[in-house]
């Protein structure tokens, strides 16, 4: 099923695999969390998926009344997990996905989320501003939308929340870090080509806010990964029809170069730290530039360049 379809079930069944869009991914464990808050929540995400243990949690009542409500979030698909849907009779399993294998189970077991056009970027924007109680104009809301990741949507829109209860577009320009920025294709073509970019960087850095690198670097790492999926697929040397228009020949085949150089578990290990090293910037009052350079030194030693 897809977002919609889930968004109007009247009752939700006991189990449930979530897959797709990163930020969808985000809100709806939230929304599973928020729902079932009266319940017992326990949570496995990543290396600590125990099957034995979940599989009692799930067959067991809750010490506190209520039901147990067991939430699994991994990057791949753990062993055994088809099993444990039987046990999730009288309890709840769910499963946020973070990987791109296709799921095995049935469709009414499966939530699958897209990335959120324009307009659902704007409905999103102003619903987070309305549960921070605040009012954010026209104008505001677009930039926003045009400006910045959905998945940073709910930090900043908190942030924006301790200036004032109604922000126009200029507060916003003054208050938010950007998230887009096309500029930069050079300095990051030298970072994945593991050549030494600390001089480029430097120039960069007397120029731009340091803090917008970072988010631009997973945005175009994100796009390359993009890139790397489609070829795989089609076996084209070409992003025309993936893109829907024609880049230049060189910057064609650089970005085509450097999508197939890196594996998979390489984009994951790169978007996972550099995602980390994004929050804990945006987490820190005073050490944000330590952090930045701590990235950087992060991307210079890489093992995979």
């Amino acid at each position: 099923m897809y977002k919609k379809d889930f968004d109007s079930l009247k009752e939700i069944p006991h189990f449930l695999a979530f897959y797709g869009d990163i930020f969808y991914l985000q809100e709806y464990e939230k929304v599973i969390i928020d729902k079932f808050k009266e319940d017992n929540i326990i949570k496995f995400y990543f290396d600590d998926y125990d099957f034995e243990e979940i599989k009692n949690y799930l067959l067991e009542g809750s010490l506190f009344g209520g039901k147990n409500i067991v939430i699994i979030k991994h990057n791949k698909i753990p062993p055994n997990i088809d099993k444990l849907k039987q046990y999730a009779k009288e309890n709840y399993l769910f499963f946020f996905y973070y990987g791109n294998k296709k799921l095995d189970f049935s469709s009414k077991n499966v939530v699958r989320f897209f990335e959120p056009s324009l307009r659902d970027k704007f409905l999103i924007i102003e619903q987070i501003a309305n549960e921070y109680n605040i009012t954010l104009t026209k104008e505001a809301v677009e930039f926003l939308a045009k400006s910045i990741e959905p998945m940073f949507y709910r930090k900043e829109i908190e942030k924006l929340s301790l200036f004032s209860d109604h922000l126009v577009l200029e507060d916003v320009k003054k208050l938010i870090f950007l998230y887009k920025e096309d500029s930069f294709e050079d300095l990051f073509v030298s970072i994945l080509k593991k050549e030494d970019f600390f001089d480029k960087l430097f120039s960069f850095i007397e120029i731009v806010d340091f803090k917008r690198i970072i988010p631009a670097l997973i945005r175009y790492i994100n796009d390359l990964y993009q890139y790397n999926l489609y070829i795989k697929k089609t076996g084209s040397n070409s992003l025309k029809d993936f893109l829907g228009y024609q880049l230049p020949y060189d910057i064609e085949k650089q970005r085509v170069s450097l999508a197939i150089k890196f594996k998979e578990k390489d984009y994951l290990e790169l978007l996972k730290n550099l995602l980390e090293f994004e929050l804990k910037m945006r987490n820190s009052e005073k050490n944000k530039e330590a952090i930045f350079f701590e990235a950087m030194i992060f991307l210079k030693t890489f093992n995979s360049f």
